[in-house]
């Protein structure tokens, strides 16, 4: 399901001129987390506003979103610092009772 939606992302921003690399990854990350940790099939929306693409994927878990401390020996983990250091801003909302929406916006460039 990753591969299928970076694919996808990368195509429609190369077609309207834009730098994809930055957006990409953070979906890769954002669906991997919701594929591993969350429940059911992660829905993906992607808005571009402004020159700054706002992405947001819902699941239907109600776990809290946990950040894991950095740890240098470990091979997986490090998603959400990689969404953070790539993102002006992201951030978590719950979704009714069970269920979240992880989002991030970032400044995608001319290419």
């Amino acid at each position: 399901m990753v591969g299928p939606i970076r694919r996808l992302l990368r195509d429609a921003l190369r077609i309207i001129g834009l730098d994809p690399d930055s957006a990409c990854l953070i979906v890769s990350e954002l669906v991997t987390n919701a594929l591993l940790h969350g429940e059911g099939q992660p829905t993906v929306v992607l808005e571009l506003r402004g020159g700054r693409l706002h992405i947001t994927v819902s699941d239907s878990s109600g776990n809290p979103l946990r950040r894991q401390a950095p740890d240098d020996s470990r091979t997986s983990g490090r998603g959400l610092d990689i969404v953070d250091a790539l993102s002006e801003s992201w951030g978590v909302e719950a979704i009714g009772s069970h269920g979240k929406a992880v989002w991030a916006v970032t400044k995608v460039g001319h290419t």
